[in-house]
C-alpha cells in the first residue's frame, strides 16, 4: 500500500495574493452563487460585470487550476474555492456581533440564580450567572452563527458547535486544518498534585472559565494554531456506552445543553484517583439519585466504575 503524504505546488503566500484583487473574489462569489456551482465564460463574465474581455481573461486565469476547475461546459468552484468563501461566510474577518444577555432555563450551580447567555464582540459566547459572576462555559463562536437567528437560536447553535469542535479534537482530528491533534490529561488550578502539562505558566489559562477544575484536557494541533484546554467530562460525551448508560438512567446528553450538564462544567465532579499516570474520576448526578462514575485514563479511554 502506497503511504499518502502533501503535495503543495503552490506556496501559502502565493496562493493568498492570488486572492488579492477584488474581481478575483468576485468571479469566486459567482461561481458560489451560481446553479451547480458552474457557468459559462460569457455567464461568469456578464455575472460579475468586467466589460474587458482582456482583463477578465487575465484573472480568471490566476484562479484556474487551484480554486476554479475548467469544464466542457465553462468553469466551476473547486473545494480550495468553497473553502475561502466558506472562511469569509463566517465572518470573522469581516464582522462583529451581539447577542444577549438570554435568559436561559438552568440555574447557576453556586447561587441557583438564572443563567444567561451572551455574545460579544470578542467573538465569545458566553454562558454565566449574572448574579454571582459565576463563568459556567465560554468558547468562541463565528459571528456568521448569529445571522437568520433568535438570540436563543444563536444559543443553542453554540451548544452544538461547541460540541462538534470538541468532539473532533478530542478524536486527534483538528476541527479547522484536519491536522493531528495531540491530547493528555493536564492539571487545573484545582489539582491536589497532578504534575502534568504547563498550565499555570500560560496567562491564557487565566482566565479559562473551567480553570477551577483539578484536571483538563489539553488540545494542541500540530498544523494550525488550535491550542486550548477541555472539560474531562467532555470525554464522556464521545463514549456511547457511557451516553447511553446516561440515557437508560434519564439523562440524554445530546438535549441537554452543555451547561446543564454538571460533569462537564462543574469542577465537583471531577477527581484526580492517579496521577501516574493519571486517571480522573468524573462523576454524572442523575435524575434518579444513582450517580454513574466514569474513569478517564491518559489515553482518554473512559471505564465505568463504582463510586
Amino acid at each position: 500500500m502506497a503511504e499518502g503524504g502533501v503535495d503543495s505546488p503552490t506556496d501559502p503566500e502565493d496562493a493568498f495574493m492570488t486572492l488579492s484583487n477584488d474581481l478575483r473574489l468576485e468571479i469566486l462569489l459567482a461561481l458560489w452563487d451560481a446553479p451547480d456551482f458552474s457557468l459559462s465564460f460569457a455567464e461568469l463574465r456578464k455575472a460579475v460585470g468586467e466589460r474587458d474581455s482582456g482583463t477578465f481573461t487575465y484573472h480568471l486565469d490566476e484562479l484556474v487550476g487551484h480554486f476554479v476547475g475548467e469544464t466542457a461546459d465553462g468553469y466551476e468552484l473547486q473545494y480550495p474555492g468553497h473553502r475561502v468563501l466558506d472562511a469569509i461566510q463566517s465572518g470573522v474577518f469581516h464582522q462583529r456581533g451581539t447577542v444577549g444577555p438570554v435568559e436561559l432555563e438552568a440555574p447557576c450551580p453556586d447561587c441557583g440564580a438564572a443563567l444567561t447567555f451572551t455574545y460579544d464582540a470578542d467573538y465569545i459566547g458566553r454562558v454565566g450567572c449574572p448574579d454571582c459572576d459565576e463563568r459556567v462555559l465560554e468558547w468562541p463562536f463565528d459571528p456568521g452563527g448569529v445571522a437568520d437567528r433568535t438570540p436563543r437560536e444563536v444559543a443553542a447553535a453554540f451548544d452544538r458547535r461547541t460540541r462538534l469542535i470538541w468532539g473532533c479534537a478530542l478524536d486527534g482530528v483538528c476541527p479547522f486544518c484536519a491536522g493531528r491533534v495531540d491530547r493528555e490529561i493536564a492539571e487545573g488550578a484545582g489539582s491536589t498534585g497532578l504534575c502534568i502539562g504547563v498550565l499555570e505558566d500560560l496567562d491564557r489559562y487565566d482566565e479559562y472559565f473551567a480553570r477551577d477544575h483539578p484536571a483538563v484536557v489539553s488540545l494542541d494541533c500540530r498544523r494550525c494554531s488550535f491550542y486550548s484546554f477541555v472539560p474531562v467530562g467532555v470525554v464522556l460525551l464521545q463514549r456511547p456506552r457511557v451516553t447511553g448508560r446516561l440515557h437508560e438512567r434519564g439523562l440524554d446528553t445530546r438535549e441537554t445543553p452543555l451547561w446543564e450538564l454538571g460533569f462537564v462544567v462543574d469542577a465537583d465532579p471531577v477527581v484526580v484517583r492517579e496521577v501516574d499516570p493519571p486517571t480522573v474520576a468524573v462523576t454524572a448526578e442523575l435524575p434518579d439519585g444513582d450517580p454513574v462514575v466514569a474513569l478517564v485514563d491518559a489515553d482518554l479511554s473512559v471505564t465505568l466504575a463504582d463510586r
